[in-house]
């Protein structure tokens, strides 16, 4: 299974979908329950077909104090408008450039190389500052 096909993207969904039915089991902080509120998305680096399995992030809000809850999510890193597989898969590609497939998956993702760079600054500060 590759980052381009739908399959994983359908897989990556279940997952999701199971750390959303967690954390809405939990309730929120102030033991109200938790409504749907999910953030709609439009993922690039991925297929025509995958794109509806990641329309969508889950995210719930308190019936009660109106706070926002986001589980965690393997489709998705925070904001950001690739999808968290196309992420990993050209940062770790980009530490392999200069061999003619390397550069060939990153011209078919079509990732501008300015969007490289800043996601290779991103993986050496602000991800290794994350709790992950």
């Amino acid at each position: 299974m590759s980052a381009r096909d739908p399959n994983f993207y359908h897989l990556l969904l279940r997952i999701d979908q199971d750390y959303a039915e967690q954390t809405r089991a939990q309730r929120c902080r102030c033991g109200g329950v938790l409504h749907s509120a999910r953030y709609p998305r439009k993922p690039r680096g991925i297929s025509y077909e995958a794109r509806c399995h990641c329309e969508f992030r889950y995210s719930f809000c308190c019936a009660d104090c109106r706070r926002r809850t986001t589980p965690f999510s393997v489709r998705f890193l925070g904001r950001r408008v690739y999808t968290a597989a196309i992420m990993i898969v050209v940062s770790a590609t980009r530490a392999s450039a200069g061999t003619a497939a390397a550069m060939r998956q990153l011209d078919a993702l079509g990732v501008p190389p300015s969007t490289i760079a800043r996601w290779r600054h991103w993986w050496m500060t602000g991800f290794v500052g994350t709790p992950f």
